[in-house]
């Protein structure tokens, strides 16, 4: 046997051990567990069931990726690019499409890099389907996502913009917007003390949570009010004259919606200037921003958000963590989780395709594999003897998957400190 076909027989015997509860997951999702003769076992059989000529094999896929590779946001495009390679590293050894992922920079952000460059994968790359991040990159995208037919998945800084768009499946909780009310509620609660809430956002996205959400979200669930509500440029290094003014609005707790390595500088300069009030972020870009920030991180700084947990237990997770870890030297990170799902989903789509007698493609047709169930396993969530679960909701082409408030600890570490759901001041257990 090869080197090759030792790793994808001693992975496909892990997937089968991670757990006795992961077959009952396949059937909840739809999957069939009828094997035929060419049929093949692999390691995210357990889940997607078995792969073969119907589930793929043989067939080259391009899919694209709207990422940012330089500038500001160049780690979390990094982490997304890992992420999705490690599935189609999985997708292949379990018998289904190879997938050939497409590259496009849009530069952290930026619209017209990212509509030129999602021109050139559709034209010269001849993509079939398409991974997204951030907000105005891959909004301008709309368009052209309905004109080819390309089916997309918005998996990193999505927002409401995205709801209901043809072809546009939003993969992750609204960014900003799910977490935020579960995480006000939270605050409130931890610190009943806390009665002046500074906001502070960042216009790229998560708008709604700084002007709508938390202005009717705080009264209600602390009884005190907004003391002052910033919005800073993104890229910024330097908030001394924001924190000078934070001061004199006497804020005693901080929601914010800012990102990337701003996020860092921010808690760090924040601290060094001796406020020690609480501060509610719903990002937390890892390694980049606690190395920025330092000791600072752990000093009451929290997250609501989907957070993601490397040592989550469940079969499904610990499989993709120990593929990371042993191609890239490191535990995987949220922005790489969320970009695996994804591209776990798109096989699943391509086979549902083929199943069903049509040939996988672009247009609606993957769509269109969604309705044969909105349900797929997830990493987040779950327990030691199954996977989570995302389910899509098939008219908005949102999604609904586990949620967490998470205290941000040395080297970015989180400890889950209550669950809570999409929209809801619910706080439940830990």
């Amino acid at each position: 046997m090869t080197t090759k076909g030792k790793w994808q027989d001693g992975l496909s015997r892990r997937a089968v051990m991670l757990g006795t509860g992961a077959m009952a997951v396949s059937a909840s999702l739809g999957v069939s567990g009828v094997a035929r003769a060419q049929d093949v076992s692999g390691p995210l059989e357990p889940w997607f069931g078995k792969g073969g000529k119907s589930a793929g094999a043989g067939l080259t896929w391009n899919h694209g990726l709207n990422l940012a590779l330089t500038g500001t946001g160049a780690s979390f495009g990094q982490a997304m690019t890992r992420g999705a390679t490690t599935a189609t590293d999985l997708i292949r050894a379990s018998g289904g499409p190879t997938i050939v992922l497409k590259l496009n920079d849009h530069q952290g952000g930026l619209v017209p890099p990212a509509v030129t460059g999602v021109r050139r994968l559709i034209s010269q790359e001849r993509i079939q389907s398409l991974g997204s991040s951030y907000g105005p990159a891959t909004e301008a995208l709309f368009p052209l996502i309905a004109n080819v037919g390309l089916t997309t998945f918005w998996s990193g800084g999505a927002g409401p913009t995205g709801l209901g768009k043809t072809d546009v499946w939003i993969t992750m909780a609204l960014f900003a917007l799910d977490p935020a009310t579960g995480g006000l509620a939270y605050l409130a609660k931890r610190f009943p003390s806390a009665k002046r809430l500074a906001l502070i956002g960042q216009q790229e996205n998560g708008t709604a949570a700084i002007n709508e959400i938390a202005p009717r979200v705080w009264p209600q669930v602390s009884g005190g009010q907004i003391a002052s509500t910033e919005f800073v440029n993104i890229g910024t290094t330097d908030f001394s004259s924001l924190i000078a003014r934070l001061k004199s609005a006497k804020a005693d707790a901080i929601f914010t919606t800012i990102y990337g390595n701003d996020q860092g500088y921010f808690i760090k300069q924040v601290r060094e200037a001796g406020v020690d009030i609480p501060i509610m972020s719903i990002d937390l870009g890892t390694p980049t921003v606690p190395d920025i920030a330092g000791s600072a991180i752990a000093n009451n700084c929290f997250l609501a958000v989907d957070g993601y947990q490397p040592q989550n237990p469940n079969p499904y997770n610990a499989l993709f963590v120990e593929t990371f870890k042993a191609k890239y030297k490191t535990p995987p990170d949220y922005f790489a989780a969320n970009f695996f799902e994804a591209t776990n989903i798109l096989a699943a789509l391509i086979g549902r395709t083929i199943k069903a007698g049509k040939t996988p493609g672009r247009g609606s047709v993957l769509s269109d594999a969604f309705q044969a169930g909105p349900s797929f396993p997830s990493v987040y969530g779950g327990s030691a003897a199954a996977a989570g679960v995302m389910t899509f909701n098939l008219k908005d082409h949102s999604v609904t998957k586990p949620l967490g408030v998470f205290q941000i600890g040395l080297g970015g570490v989180l400890t889950k400190v209550a669950t809570i759901e999409k929209n809801s001041t619910t706080l439940g257990p830990a």
